[in-house]
């Protein structure tokens, strides 16, 4: 109980320092308890047939008492030491010589048989403190007991000698021989000691700088475990899931605790678990959506765990997986805008290429026809005039196609100026309405007066005519009106929007060509090109704005384009 409270309230100065009072320490627990298991054995096995050499029981306790108060008080100082701690452990070390020579002194001299518990400080002390921590307590060791000798020999010894088995040394060069002997004994082991600690002290020194570079490469290889982009998987011979790092965990939605120790098939029946290069797959998520990935599989030697019963692994293998799903998008929209942008420019060049014959057919016919007017032809040549304009109306249509065509495949930079959004949209109204084939829809406006929008006028305005003449096609089996309605927003970062909206009470669209609609050349009516939304969609992307449409609930279709205001200027 002393030395666990004396740990606790021992402050760490450096480690050096900390380990040196961390010996001692032991070493004075170490004193006390062998003393008392020296001396009470000894007692214990003393009889009158087998008398030892031990002083009276009043002195046995006085010494151990002496032992007991020196190294309590020693243990108590010890956290307090700051400086001169080795030379404080080298003090407890040569007090024990001096309470050993008082055992040897007070048990035989000569004739003790605890003579030999001198090598304990001798290889304490160099253990603790090294070659020098040896070789002090040895010189000490021996000059203490040459001085327990020569007092023998000069007969200053205790009187209870007499009355045990103890034989009284006459000869001079028998007390020599014990000096000489124990002497080189004790030398020899401070040399042994010395040579072996500083051996350990080496050892213990490249042990802990091994540990610390296996930490520090184990931290690094667990950070980029666990933070690299790339799923990792681990399996076992066993086709095991044996580890899963948190970024396999996001692109599976398992979580290690789940699938960890259990079948890869079991969770993943689309990967394979062989040496491969770069596969795809379609993975099953844990919430039941499919998912593409890329994945390959590599060899992962691994050492045999020394604590493990189990046999070692023989064929474990590692698995790198991605979720390449935003990559084919990705890629997927660049060949497609690749193939757009070929069409165009083919688009655009043959269209410019009509653009003049058209003119010219078209110009021929009107002066047919106007020609025919003024000498008004008798009603059997209406069949001519009749001709005449089929050949001025397909004309028309043809040349809204092909400026359909050069406005999708020559997209402009918008040119942002603000203007008043009621305003535009009346004109565009007024435009449509305008036109024959749109002279019977009717539109109702719920815009703001007051309702401000930077924007390109002339591109806006080109998108609305596009929604509004499909909301008219769309609307014109009902009498109910096209509703266009604008109002202004604030998002989450605090960022202006202007929300419009086109709505009819058409028949709305068939939700199997949702992700066409916006889509070049794709159209459900006979008479369209197809250009007309997809117009609607380059326009309003190039605003840094979005457009999406939706069917109504009660009928109809609602087409809404998102636009955002620019920021105010300080």
């Amino acid at each position: 109980m002393i030395s666990l409270n004396i740990l606790k309230n021992i402050k760490p100065v450096t480690d050096t320092d900390e380990q040196l009072r961390h010996h001692i320490l032991w070493f004075l627990f170490i004193r006390v308890v062998l003393y008392t298991l020296l001396l009470g054995i000894t007692f214990l096995l003393h009889t009158k047939e087998h008398r030892l050499i031990l002083p009276p029981l009043f002195f046995i306790l006085a010494y151990l008492f002496l032992i007991y108060s020196y190294s309590i008080g020693s243990a108590l100082l010890l956290p307090k030491i700051r400086v001169h701690l080795r030379r404080f452990g080298m003090i407890q070390i040569i007090s024990d010589t001096l309470f050993i020579a008082l055992l040897v002194y007070g048990t035989g001299c000569s004739q003790s048989i605890f003579t030999i518990v001198f090598i304990l400080p001798i290889i304490a002390g160099g253990l603790i403190l090294y070659r020098m921590g040896g070789l002090l307590p040895a010189a000490a060791s021996t000059i203490l007991y040459g001085i327990i000798l020569t007092g023998e020999y000069l007969r200053y010894i205790p009187s209870y000698f007499y009355t045990s088995r103890y034989a009284v040394v006459e000869d001079y060069f028998q007390s020599m021989n014990f000096f000489a002997v124990y002497g080189l004994i004790f030398f020899l082991i401070a040399m042994l000691s010395g040579i072996l600690a500083q051996r350990l002290r080496s050892a213990e020194d490249a042990l802990t700088m091994t540990e610390r570079k296996f930490d520090r490469l184990l931290f690094l290889y667990k950070q980029i475990f666990d933070d690299i982009m790339t799923g990792i998987i681990t399996v076992d011979d066993r086709d095991r899931i044996t580890s899963i790092n948190p970024a396999a965990e996001n692109i599976t939605g398992f979580s290690s605790a789940e699938i960890s120790g259990k079948p890869l098939h079991l969770f993943f029946p689309q990967i394979a678990a062989e040496k491969q290069s770069r596969k795809k797959a379609d993975v099953r998520r844990k919430d039941g959506s499919l998912i593409r990935i890329g994945y390959s599989c590599s060899e992962l030697h691994m050492a045999p765990d020394p604590e493990s019963s189990e046999a070692p692994y023989t064929s474990c293998k590692v698995i790198t997986l991605q979720d390449i799903s935003r990559f084919e998008q990705m890629e997927r929209q660049m060949r497609k805008a690749e193939k757009m942008a070929a069409i165009g420019e083919l688009s655009a060049s043959i269209a410019h290429d009509f653009r003049n014959p058209l003119a010219a057919i078209s110009g021929s016919a009107q002066i047919l026809l106007m020609d025919q007017e003024m000498h008004n032809t008798a009603p059997a040549d209406g069949t001519n005039k009749s001709l005449t304009n089929i050949i001025l109306r397909e004309s028309e249509r043809m040349a809204r196609t092909i400026n359909d065509f050069l406005d999708y495949a020559r997209p402009t930079v918008p040119d942002r100026q603000w203007f008043n959004l009621r305003h535009l949209v009346r004109e565009t109204v007024d435009q449509v309405e305008g036109e024959a084939a749109y002279s019977g829809c009717t539109v109702k406006l719920d815009i703001p007066p007051n309702l401000d929008l930077c924007a390109d006028r002339q591109l806006l305005q080109l998108a609305l005519s596009h929604l509004l003449k499909n909301s008219c096609h769309a609307a014109r089996n009902t009498p109910e009106p096209i509703e266009i309605g604008a109002r202004e927003e604030t998002d989450d970062g605090n960022k202006v929007r202007i929300i419009i909206e086109v709505r009819d009470r058409g028949e709305g669209f068939d939700p199997a060509v949702a992700n066409k609609l916006f889509d070049p050349f794709f159209s459900t009516r006979e008479d369209a090109t197809g250009l007309g939304l997809s117009i609607v969609k380059q326009i309003v992307a190039g605003h840094s704005g979005h457009v999406a449409m939706a069917n109504l609930p009660e009928g109809g279709c609602a087409v809404s384009i998102d636009l955002p205001l620019p920021e105010a200027t300080p």
